[in-house]
């Protein structure tokens, strides 16, 4: 029997793998914006970038609106969310973030733009109606696309949820969890 825990656990999946994947975008912004400060300048390596994105960067709203695209979007399986649908869908999460760790999997130039591939570990706690709190815990993989704008600065142009995974009070069964 599913619980209306569990199900608000389900619905509320969506914004918590948003929350996660916008702290990625932010440390891919950062070394992206560090590292190609001239378009005549030699791009990245990977290797750099991917040692670069496992940097911390606080998660500011207002850090955050400047890097997005004025027309990101966001795809998900179910639908495809515009720049505001996702920034309120980060801020406005049912849930505390008790653990993030995104591991860079590929970057890869794409003429001017970035494509970078990275893999999530989320946890999380929410609390039902009567003030009982779970646990819930997920895996994600994501793709984001970043690119210069007019301003020379990088943005995050689109971010793609490629697969994910949801457990509710239980650790996954996935090594070094």
């Amino acid at each position: 029997m599913k619980s209306r825990l569990a199900t608000s656990i389900r619905s509320s999946f969506l914004y918590m793998n948003l929350g996660g994947r916008i702290l990625v975008c932010t440390l891919l912004a950062v070394i992206v914006t560090a590292a190609a400060g001239t378009q005549s300048a030699p791009a990245v390596s990977p290797a750099e970038a991917r040692k670069a994105i496992q940097a911390r960067v606080a998660l500011d709203k207002n850090i955050i609106e400047r890097m997005l695209a004025p027309d990101l979007y966001v795809q998900t399986p179910d639908r495809k969310l515009t720049r505001q649908e996702f920034i309120d869908a980060i801020f406005s999460r049912p849930y505390t973030l008790t653990r993030f760790d995104a591991t860079v999997l590929t970057v890869e130039p794409r003429g001017n733009d970035w494509a970078a591939l990275v893999l999530e570990k989320l946890e999380g706690e929410i609390k039902d109606n009567s003030g009982k709190t779970s646990k819930i815990y997920v895996m994600g993989v994501v793709r984001d696309g970043w690119g210069k704008l007019n301003d020379n600065q990088w943005t995050l142009l689109w971010s793609e949820q490629l697969g994910q995974q949801l457990w509710e009070e239980e650790i996954p069964p996935i090594a070094n969890w």
